[in-house]
């Protein structure tokens, strides 16, 4: 089962226990997890005082071995949420829902940035995705755990409950984005009511995508025919679509960035957004950021695309002049006399894209530049 949920982010999972017979349940999760997952646990204090193991597997006593060497204590689960909520993508807790429901209330903000949140009982027994079902990935884990540990899942979300797969389940299992994400109710609604979807694909489907082809639930739409599309497979929305209507947004915009150093996030964000509106695409449509190894420490740069949670990649300077040369792109003479190249961020949007097709020449401004290429085929 694919649980991956961000392509090309790593996936990381917290693992929270109040009590002893808890503890014993996430370890065992930790242990069935895919070595790519990274995972951390984390035990009340209470476990800890009183559980030798539990200290030796911190290191106080001998060097810390297994899952548990991954362990950290806390003493108030509302102290340790908040960052736990920003920075995983999966929490699994082991406790009472009635406990989580108060603990992650404050916290919510929509289905699409909110991580998965899982409960499961102390003996593992059962598994219930209280949150993020498909956009994170909740109701897909359950069913990895319950296969995992026995645990049965209880799944709630009426299109699972019906055997049906929502649009939105799957665009995370093809790495997309939902927009807007406050359509979907009304989306799922019809496809409920309705038994099926029309879907218009602006880019042609590969192989990969057969299981939802095959899907009887789901219509797929000649040209002609788009207007009666209730999803549209598109990295270019209309603003002003029917509410009955919604995108997937496919990642295949490649963002190669140049910058002055020390330029704020800030700053390359409003660059980045200015760029992505002059060509009418979707934020939600880049696939990365892109730039040269000599800013693979770039701080604005890493921090715009932690913030577009999308990956920050870097290029050889030979790999980047190979393309300026082959494209004929844009040629800076200061850029050649700094580092060696004609250019920077043409070149990695285009590898970025996979060899894409350029469709933003470098866009200056405010100590950055921007240039997006779109890659050839879906992702």
């Amino acid at each position: 089962m694919n649980l991956d949920v961000n392509r090309g982010l790593e996936t990381k999972v917290a693992l929270i226990s109040l009590t002893d017979r808890g503890t014993d349940t996430i370890q065992s999760i930790a242990k069935g997890l895919p070595n790519e997952v990274i995972r951390r646990l984390y035990v009340h204090e209470k476990v800890y005082v009183k559980s030798d193991p539990y200290k030796e597997a911190l290191g106080e006593s001998h060097p810390p071995k297994g899952p548990m060497k991954h362990l950290e204590v806390f003493s108030r689960l509302r102290d340790i949420l908040p960052s736990l909520w920003k920075e995983y993508s999966v929490l699994i807790f082991v406790m009472a829902t009635g406990i989580v429901v108060r603990q992650i209330a404050s916290l919510l903000d929509r289905k699409d940035l909110d991580p998965a949140v899982l409960v499961l009982d102390e003996e593992g027994r059962f598994v219930i995705p209280l949150l993020s079902g498909h956009l994170g990935g909740a109701n897909s884990w359950a069913h990895q755990l319950s296969d995992q540990i026995g645990a049965m899942a209880v799944i709630t979300t009426a299109t699972d409950v019906r055997g049906m797969v929502a649009p939105d389940e799957y665009a995370r299992r093809y790495g997309w984005k939902v927009e807007p994400v406050e359509h979907l109710p009304v989306v799922n609604r019809l496809l409920l009511d309705r038994k099926f979807l029309n879907v218009w694909a602006s880019y042609p489907l590969h192989p990969e995508h057969h299981a939802w082809l095959k899907d009887p639930h789901y219509r797929f739409l000649l040209d002609q025919e788009k207007d009666q599309a209730n999803v549209i497979i598109d990295a270019f929305p209309n603003p002003s679509i029917k509410a009955d209507c919604l995108y997937l947004v496919p990642p295949i915009l490649g963002v190669g960035v140049g910058c002055r150093r020390g330029v704020s996030s800030e700053v390359i964000l409003a660059r980045i957004r200015l760029a992505v509106e002059q060509l009418g695409a979707s934020l939600k449509a880049i696939s990365g950021i892109y730039s040269i190894d000599l800013k693979s420490d770039e701080v604005g740069l890493i921090e715009a695309a932690k913030y577009l949670r999308v990956p920050f990649q870097t290029f050889r300077s030979d790999e980047l002049q190979e393309v300026n040369l082959q494209e004929q792109l844009s040629r800076s003479n200061f850029v050649r006399e700094k580092i060696g190249v004609d250019g920077v961020c043409e070149a990695a949007s285009l590898l970025g894209a996979q060899r894409g097709r350029l469709v933003l020449k470098k866009f200056m401004g405010q100590g950055v530049t921007v240039a997006i290429s779109v890659e050839n085929s879906l992702s």
